[in-house]
């Protein structure tokens, strides 16, 4: 008997994905704040959370006044990825 399919069983669960965009287009975190991929301190590298990912401060001092910064939250679950957040809302509006 095969077993039913899973897209993630442990290591993907709770990892979550987050991308922000300023006035739809992407922004690159990184070089946002000078940083490489493979230098970045642990700490960006981490996964964020959905309260973190709504934490776009930093985001927006670094891009000044009247950005629009979203973003878009995925986090895997055993069923595949499942969207916490879809840029309902201007962080930088707070």
């Amino acid at each position: 008997m095969a077993r039913t399919w899973q897209m993630f069983h442990r290591r993907g669960v709770g990892i979550c994905s987050a991308r922000y965009d300023d006035h739809g287009r992407p922004i690159d975190r990184y070089r946002l704040f000078g940083l490489s991929r493979a230098g970045a301190p642990p700490r960006s590298a981490a996964s964020p959370t959905r309260t973190g990912a709504r934490d776009g401060r930093r985001i927006c001092e670094a891009l000044g006044e009247g950005a629009d910064v979203r973003v878009e939250l995925r986090c895997g679950e055993r069923d595949g990825l499942r969207t916490l957040l879809d840029r309902e809302e201007n962080l930088c509006a707070r």
